[in-house]
């Protein structure tokens, strides 16, 4: 995927830039899988979102995963197409 970035707001305001790793639907919902840009430094984090409304419609928005369980096989499903890609699958 090409390297795409998107502005965030923290829970204080503060506007922080994420690249956007992988978008994929699953379990019926749009997720994005995103890495925080940090200057000099590499991020191994991974921030898992999910797209609340339709994604064509200017109303979406990306909003955090509250559901444990959601979240975790959803960063599953990111890992599992993460090792695809990297084996040319």
């Amino acid at each position: 995927m090409e390297n795409n970035v998107i502005i965030l707001e923290d829970e204080n305001g503060v506007e922080v830039e994420f690249e956007t790793l992988d978008v994929y639907e699953f379990e019926g919902k749009m997720f994005f899988a995103l890495a925080e840009i940090i200057p000099d430094d590499v991020s191994d984090e991974v921030l898992i979102m999910m797209v609340d409304g339709d994604i064509n419609s200017e109303e979406a928005e990306l909003v955090m995963v509250e559901d444990e369980d959601l979240l975790q096989r959803a960063f599953d499903e990111f890992v599992r197409r993460d090792e695809a890609a990297a084996k040319g699958e």
